[in-house]
Protein backbone atom coordinates (compact mmCIF):
# COMPACT_ATOMS: atom_id res chain seq x y z
CA UNK A 1 0.00 0.00 0.00
CA UNK A 2 1.39 3.32 -0.92
CA UNK A 3 1.15 6.58 0.92
CA UNK A 4 -0.49 9.51 -1.13
CA UNK A 5 1.93 12.56 -0.09
CA UNK A 6 0.36 16.07 -0.65
CA UNK A 7 2.66 19.45 -1.04
CA UNK A 8 3.18 21.15 2.50
CA UNK A 9 1.64 24.42 2.82
CA UNK A 10 3.85 27.44 3.17
CA UNK A 11 3.11 28.97 6.72
CA UNK A 12 0.91 32.36 6.42
CA UNK A 13 2.96 35.79 6.52
CA UNK A 14 3.22 37.58 9.09
CA UNK A 15 1.77 41.17 7.28
CA UNK A 16 0.18 44.39 8.35
CA UNK A 17 -2.78 45.91 6.60
CA UNK A 18 -1.52 48.28 4.55
CA UNK A 19 1.03 45.90 2.82
CA UNK A 20 -1.83 44.09 1.37
CA UNK A 21 -3.04 44.41 -1.95
CA UNK A 22 -5.61 42.25 -4.68
CA UNK A 23 -2.49 40.48 -5.81
CA UNK A 24 -1.69 38.94 -2.31
CA UNK A 25 -2.07 35.32 -3.51
CA UNK A 26 -0.70 33.30 -0.27
CA UNK A 27 -2.10 33.05 3.11
CA UNK A 28 -1.73 35.21 5.40
CA UNK A 29 -1.27 36.61 9.11
CA UNK A 30 -2.95 39.74 10.48
CA UNK A 31 -3.00 41.21 14.26
CA UNK A 32 -5.34 43.36 14.87
CA UNK A 33 -8.54 44.61 17.61
CA UNK A 34 -12.17 44.67 16.56
CA UNK A 35 -13.63 47.81 15.90
CA UNK A 36 -16.79 46.35 15.09
CA UNK A 37 -18.30 42.96 14.44
CA UNK A 38 -21.26 40.79 14.14
CA UNK A 39 -22.01 37.49 12.98
CA UNK A 40 -19.99 36.46 10.26
CA UNK A 41 -18.40 39.45 9.66
CA UNK A 42 -15.48 42.07 11.85
CA UNK A 43 -13.84 44.79 11.07
CA UNK A 44 -10.36 44.86 12.19
CA UNK A 45 -7.58 47.48 13.02
CA UNK A 46 -4.25 46.56 12.78
CA UNK A 47 -2.04 46.58 15.86
CA UNK A 48 1.02 45.01 14.21
CA UNK A 49 1.67 48.34 12.34
CA UNK A 50 3.17 51.59 13.36
CA UNK A 51 -0.31 53.27 15.08
CA UNK A 52 0.20 56.50 12.84
CA UNK A 53 0.00 53.85 9.27
CA UNK A 54 -2.64 51.38 10.97
CA UNK A 55 -5.37 50.62 8.56
CA UNK A 56 -8.51 48.38 8.62
CA UNK A 57 -9.76 45.48 6.68
CA UNK A 58 -13.50 43.24 7.07
CA UNK A 59 -12.90 40.13 7.72
CA UNK A 60 -15.37 37.35 7.33
CA UNK A 61 -15.03 35.08 10.15
CA UNK A 62 -17.36 32.38 12.17
CA UNK A 63 -19.77 33.56 14.77
CA UNK A 64 -18.86 36.42 16.61
CA UNK A 65 -15.31 37.92 17.56
CA UNK A 66 -15.50 39.89 20.68
CA UNK A 67 -15.58 44.13 20.25
CA UNK A 68 -12.12 45.27 21.30
CA UNK A 69 -10.73 42.24 21.86
CA UNK A 70 -7.02 41.12 19.68
CA UNK A 71 -7.03 38.67 17.59
CA UNK A 72 -4.50 36.69 15.23
CA UNK A 73 -6.58 36.55 11.94
CA UNK A 74 -5.06 33.84 9.44
CA UNK A 75 -6.33 33.82 6.00
CA UNK A 76 -6.72 34.27 1.97
CA UNK A 77 -7.15 37.87 0.79
CA UNK A 78 -9.47 38.52 -1.69
CA UNK A 79 -11.16 42.00 -3.36
CA UNK A 80 -14.77 42.32 -3.36
CA UNK A 81 -17.04 45.14 -5.71
CA UNK A 82 -18.92 47.50 -3.76
CA UNK A 83 -21.19 49.64 -4.47
CA UNK A 84 -18.12 52.31 -3.20
CA UNK A 85 -16.00 50.85 -5.56
CA UNK A 86 -13.09 47.93 -4.56
CA UNK A 87 -12.29 46.87 -1.40
CA UNK A 88 -10.44 44.16 0.24
CA UNK A 89 -11.42 41.75 2.60
CA UNK A 90 -9.79 39.03 4.54
CA UNK A 91 -11.46 35.57 4.64
CA UNK A 92 -10.40 34.21 7.93
CA UNK A 93 -10.09 30.25 8.24
CA UNK A 94 -8.11 30.78 11.84
CA UNK A 95 -9.08 33.20 14.30
CA UNK A 96 -7.05 32.90 17.51
CA UNK A 97 -7.50 35.60 20.57
CA UNK A 98 -4.45 37.56 21.80
CA UNK A 99 -5.55 39.42 24.54
CA UNK A 100 -2.25 38.21 26.64
CA UNK A 101 0.04 38.39 23.81
CA UNK A 102 2.84 41.09 24.42
CA UNK A 103 3.30 42.79 21.10
CA UNK A 104 6.57 44.34 21.48
CA UNK A 105 7.95 41.24 22.63
CA UNK A 106 6.77 39.12 19.99
CA UNK A 107 8.25 41.39 17.17
CA UNK A 108 11.28 41.15 18.66
CA UNK A 109 11.22 37.66 19.04
CA UNK A 110 10.26 37.38 15.51
CA UNK A 111 13.41 39.64 14.23
CA UNK A 112 15.89 37.65 16.04
CA UNK A 113 14.43 34.79 14.61
CA UNK A 114 15.05 36.81 11.21
CA UNK A 115 18.60 37.63 12.37
CA UNK A 116 19.51 34.04 13.31
CA UNK A 117 18.29 32.42 10.10
CA UNK A 118 20.15 35.22 7.65
CA UNK A 119 23.50 34.84 9.94
CA UNK A 120 22.57 30.93 9.57
CA UNK A 121 22.37 30.98 5.97
CA UNK A 122 25.38 33.04 4.97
Amino acid sequence: MSQESFPRTKPAKLTTVRELTPDTDDRVRIMGIVIESESGMALIQDIYDDVDQAERIKAIVEGKLEEQGRYLLIGDVREKVTDDGNELRLIASITRKIDDLDIKEYKEALELGEKVTRELSQ
